[in-house]
């Protein structure tokens, strides 16, 4: 009996959707992407039970006659191609034939179409890629795709899917993107009965509409800190907008690219518009829409199933009419609070200086307390001394602060010099976990709530941690669908309007779902980012607040270490103050 055989049509259908399908917001892109090529000058998107249970798009583009209506869900049907050469020169969205196919193959899907200037529509009902139903169909131009009940005939994948918060972000980001690439196309999205966004087209040009979505999408705040960019080249034109270096962000979630308005997650893009900054950046992130325009041959869109990514005949000179145009408009609208100049320590900025393209990480574990030398000296310097491992027995007198960020205290005989802030975030990421271990946070309600504008997707992203965040201490409410209001928080922290904004970021972009963290981690991280995020690092001490701090950091089990891993002080004994004097002994 032979060991090789044939698979099924069914098989061969499911294999191929797993392709192409990986989730409701796959079936949402090839959806939206057929509308577009189809001419719509308006898609409204219905979604329910973040797309398990429905996916709905009408769109008024040319629509279908019966004929094209049963082609189009069969498999590498296209109205795209014609040869295998067109590949190169396409300026469609859609052009393998297998969205359809394979949505149809997962779903139970129901068309309708009707093409313009026809008196009658047609409509195919059918179920994991088999049709029960052709019937007549209401004369509205235009095609309505309703895919219901996804993976119901693949239990397997249907596992794989995220929560329906993180689903329903990826469905949101889906139209976010569609909606910045395509300007002169009106945008609806309804999830569960509600509206997140309905955007017009504007009188006013390409501009005009591209200001008046990326306000709604980033939020408010985000856009007001944008800076219009523009450049050309032959045979090539980047445009759109990106953070000023002085609003740069703590995340990277509301980054856009897009090549002939698709939108891709290129890498190369990212490190171009990364470079774009030179020594702008501060261990801080962009938030962009920025937009690639070339001849459709230059690039290859077909190298990955959901056309994610996308593969330049010319890297370099991609990478440098981005990263240059980026920089030049940079520097024209550079405010005189940014400082130029190379990194801290004199060193060029480089690609692999990027921040961004590591997965986010937990904070590295503090260091044991030994007492031993903290070399952190500029090159060439004298390391400090030892830290006295006595210190903590030790009274200390305070003589003052440098620079509302060192407090100097002295301690035997030598000079004991203190990082205030890493000595803080040290007592209270301690005196945190201490309350969270035992069931017994301290929680203050605000008078006022906290504000933060975020993008739709990334709210969806925020509040997924919410219910978890109240055991924290933390009450997170929400107010319409882009603004997260902060109600309580633990009494040990306090929270600016843009640490609270940045903390929600954190809290999505480093955590990822709440159920597949171990508990002691997500103390952990959320602990050392509250405490980031909850004080100020040039804040003026008194003397009895400075002391106060010392004895609870006296009582800290690492008082040597902040929560990141950075020594809170080091020590400078009588001798070593005599010996940069050059005097033999220390009196």
């Amino acid at each position: 009996m032979p060991e090789i055989k044939v698979l099924s049509e069914e098989v061969i259908s499911k294999i191929a959707a797993g392709e192409v399908i990986e989730r409701p917001a796959s079936v949402l892109k090839e959806l939206i992407e057929n509308s577009l090529d189809a001419g719509a000058s308006r898609i409204e998107i219905e979604i329910k039970r973040a797309g398990r249970g429905l996916i709905r798009v009408h769109d008024d583009g040319r629509g279908m006659d019966r004929e094209d209506l049963r082609l189009s869900l069969s498999r590498h049907a296209t109205s795209k191609l014609n040869s295998f050469e067109d590949i190169y020169s396409l300026a469609t969205f859609g052009f393998r034939g297998e969205a359809l196919y394979s949505i149809f193959a997962v779903s139970r899907l129901k068309m309708s179409s009707c093409p313009a200037g026809s008196e009658f529509g047609f409509a195919i009902e059918g179920e994991g890629g088999r049709v029960t139903a052709e019937i007549p169909a209401p004369p509205v131009k235009g095609t309505t795709i309703e895919a219901a009940d996804l993976f119901f005939n693949t239990p397997a994948r249907a596992k794989f899917m995220k929560s329906d918060a993180a689903e329903r972000a990826h469905l949101i980001k889906t139209v976010e993107e569609a909606a910045l690439a395509n300007l002169g196309t009106a945008f609806r999205l309804v999830i569960d009965g509600s509206e997140m966004f309905s955007l017009p087209v504007l009188p006013g040009g390409m501009w005009e509409n591209l200001k008046s979505r990326a306000s709604v999408i980033f939020g408010k705040s985000i856009y007001a800190g944008l800076a219009r960019v523009e450049g050309k080249t032959s045979g090539m034109a980047v445009y759109g907008f990106v953070s000023r270096p002085d609003a740069l962000a703590a995340t990277r979630v509301n980054q856009h690219f897009f090549v002939n308005r698709r939108p891709v997650g290129s890498a190369l893009l990212k490190q171009a518009l990364y470079r774009g900054y030179g020594h702008m950046l501060t261990g801080r992130h962009p938030a962009c829409a920025l937009f690639v325009e070339l001849d459709p041959g230059a690039f290859d869109a077909n190298m990955h199933p959901q056309k994610r990514d996308v593969k330049f005949s010319s890297e370099n000179e991609i990478f440098k009419t981005i990263s240059g145009t980026v920089y030049e408009e940079l520097l024209k609208k550079q405010t005189a609070a940014v400082e130029l100049g190379t990194k801290a320590g004199g060193s060029k900025f480089a690609v692999s200086d990027v921040p961004g393209y590591r997965e986010p990480q937990a904070p590295p574990q503090p260091a044991a307390e030994t007492g031993g030398l903290f070399d952190f000296s500029p090159a060439g310097a004298e390391a400090p001394g030892p830290v006295p491992s006595d210190w903590r027995g030790q009274d200390l007198s305070y003589l003052g602060q440098l620079a509302k960020s060192y407090l100097l205290f002295e301690c035997g005989a030598g000079l004991l010099v203190v990082d205030q802030h890493a000595a803080q975030e040290r007592v209270l990421f301690e005196k945190y976990l201490e309350e969270f271990s035992t069931g017994v946070i301290k929680v203050q309600p605000l008078l006022v709530p906290l504000e933060a504008e975020l993008s739709r997707s990334q709210m969806e992203t925020a509040l997924k941690w919410r219910d978890w965040m109240k055991t924290a201490g933390f009450e997170i409410d929400q107010r319409g669908p882009s603004v997260a209001l902060l109600r309580a928080a633990p009494a040990l922290f306090y929270f600016t309007q843009n640490a609270f904004s940045e903390f929600l970021g954190y809290l999505s972009e480093v955590l990822g779902e709440p159920e597949k963290a171990a508990e002691d981690v997500k103390k952990n991280i959320i602990a050392t980012m509250a405490c980031k995020k909850s004080i100020k690092a040039h804040d003026f001490v008194k003397p009895q607040e400075a002391l106060r701090l010392m004895e609870d950091l006296k009582k800290a089990k690492d008082g040597h270490h902040c929560p990141h891993g950075r020594p809170t002080l080091f020590f400078l004994s009588a001798a070593d103050i005599a010996r940069r004097f050059q005097r033999s002994s220390a009196v």
